[in-house]
């Protein structure tokens, strides 16, 4: 008798598990349309880099992201309010002055990029 209470209990588990599950789906489906895209900023580079300019955009939005004085070896993860493989444009403003900019992202099916900024410009990997 005491092992059918505890195989009952197992199923109830799994059950809930999956009940869980679902539920959790439906309210992110129905509350978050979009899955955000992630977006890791590596420097590469021996010196700080004044600012990193991200921006996307599409027929109902445009974004803009800033980031600022961004350390030697510093990662920061960012996330945009867009779609997989559309893209975004990445400005990179060296503290000599030097700027270089790419168009990365367009790889469809991937939620989370690195970009690595090197001296002689910009390298994309898409993780996953």
């Amino acid at each position: 008798m005491k092992q059918l209470k505890t195989y009952h209990l197992i199923i109830l588990a799994i059950a809930l598990i999956l009940v869980s599950v679902v539920v959790t789906r439906y309210w992110q489906a129905r509350y978050y349309p979009y899955h955000p895209l992630f977006v890791e900023i590596l420097n590469s580079t021996n010196s700080t880099i004044p600012s990193v300019i991200i921006e996307h955009g599409n027929d109902q939005l445009q974004e803009k992201i800033t980031l600022v004085q961004l350390r030697p070896e510093e990662k920061r993860i960012i996330a945009l309010n867009h779609q997989s493989g559309l893209g975004f444009n990445v400005q990179v403003n060296y503290a000599n002055g030097e700027m270089t900019e790419i168009c990365a992202g367009k790889s469809k099916g991937f939620w989370f990029y690195r970009e690595t900024i090197l001296d002689v410009g910009i390298y994309t990997t898409p993780l996953y």
